[in-house]
């Protein structure tokens, strides 16, 4: 798809959107005016008033989204947005609540070095500031962490606010290697501990489409922002 020029001569580039399951694409399901199989996935192109964007609903795991960001990229896409739901590690992060990437980590191995990624300054900010939330770590494993031992343990590895997902950190890896801006966001469906499958099924009907459902109103910022700057 590459990048389309609006008026005025700007270019807006192909927003892609990655999350796990259908539900996390939220109302942005509706937009789909057309899918293309690609490797054994499906990359929806959306119709946004906002500019040009891509989804895909890559699967749980590191593997299933970096195999998805991948192919989100190899169409063109020239920015990363990562959305789904997430476990708290911290008291104050309930159900409910947003949760913005400060910097995802894969923590399946105790060596950091390398497997941590940070997401674009300028569009963090823009979605922040878009979408109140909390900033935090985001720490990707293969499995979910339900175990008071595995939670007290990632939660005293990391300071400050930090959350358990299975997606976010592969996804960044693969788009910092391309040199693509990525960003995240998540909503809370449990505190990471024996109780999450149960806290998960309730809470994750309303709290799934939640972060995808911020996208249109952080591309029509960005717009406005490309176009303040091309203005001076």
């Amino acid at each position: 798809m590459g990048e389309v020029v609006h008026a005025g001569g700007q270019e807006s580039p192909v927003t892609a959107v990655l999350c796990a399951l259908p539900e996390e694409l939220g109302a942005l399901r509706e937009r789909a005016v057309s899918t293309h199989p690609r490797h054994g996935l499906e990359l929806l192109e959306l119709e946004l008033d906002e500019g040009p964007a891509l989804a895909c609903v890559g699967g749980v795991g590191k593997v299933r989204a970096a195999h998805a960001a991948a192919l989100l990229l190899a169409e063109g896409a020239g920015r990363l947005l990562v959305v789904g739901t997430c476990g708290g590690l911290r008291k104050h992060l309930g159900p409910g609540a947003l949760v913005h990437c400060e910097r995802a980590a894969q923590t399946d191995l105790a060596v950091r070095e390398g497997r941590e990624a940070a997401p674009d300054p300028q569009l963090a900010a823009a979605w922040r500031e878009e979408v109140p939330g909390h900033l935090g770590w985001f720490l990707t494993a293969d499995r979910p962490v339900i175990s008071a031992w595995r939670r007290l343990r990632l939660a005293r590895a990391f300071s400050g606010d930090c959350v358990a997902d299975m997606e976010t950190a592969a996804a960044a890896a693969v788009a910092v290697t391309a040199g693509v801006p990525w960003a995240a966001l998540r909503a809370v469906t449990d505190r990471a501990s024996h109780l999450t499958a149960a806290s998960f099924r309730h809470h994750y009907p309303v709290q799934a489409g939640r972060a995808a459902d911020t996208i249109p109103g952080l591309l029509r910022r960005l717009t406005e922002l490309s176009r303040g700057d091309a203005r001076r």
